[in-house]
């Protein structure tokens, strides 16, 4: 019989989704469901920081390819069960390192009771991981390349 989390992801105020899943789902997992809840691209490196602390290394787990230096483990490789949740637990993810968006997450319910598929309970604003300029500026490099490769 599995265990499953309510959990409340937040990033900035007013913009959080309430997500129910698997305790029996790695960290790597649930990083892919908070992207997709607020339908992020999954482009860039991501850790977790188990006591909430952003890059303290005595708590981080980070994902695979990325550099241990101290980190306890690899999201790839720990199950949210590791951690015996309560309710009101509370824990801190980080995706994209160079704009560093840090998502709170909060510990809602535990149910005991599986999910086999999670969940989107509740998605409250919204947030852009690229605005428009950023396409802009893509395209306008995918352009200069192919001006350099014909001048060659």
């Amino acid at each position: 019989m599995g265990r499953s989390l309510v959990l409340s992801v937040s990033v900035g105020p007013g913009c959080y989704r309430h997500i129910r899943i698997s305790d029996e789902v790695t960290l790597q997992e649930l990083s892919s469901e908070i992207l997709f809840a607020f339908n992020f691209f999954d482009d860039h490196m991501h850790s977790f920081f188990m006591n909430g602390r952003a890059w303290d290394s005595d708590s981080e787990y980070v994902c695979p390819g990325g550099e241990l230096d101290g980190a306890r483990g690899f999201t790839n490789k720990v199950k949210l069960s590791m951690f015996h949740f309560n309710k009101g637990d509370k824990f801190l993810y980080i995706f994209d390192y160079g704009d560093e968006w840090q998502f709170q997450i909060k510990v809602l319910r535990v149910i005991d009771e599986p999910t086999l598929a999670p969940l989107i309970l509740k998605s409250v604003g919204t947030v852009v991981q690229y605005d428009d300029e950023y396409f802009d500026e893509e395209e306008e490099d995918e352009d200069d390349e192919e001006e350099e490769e014909e001048e060659e």
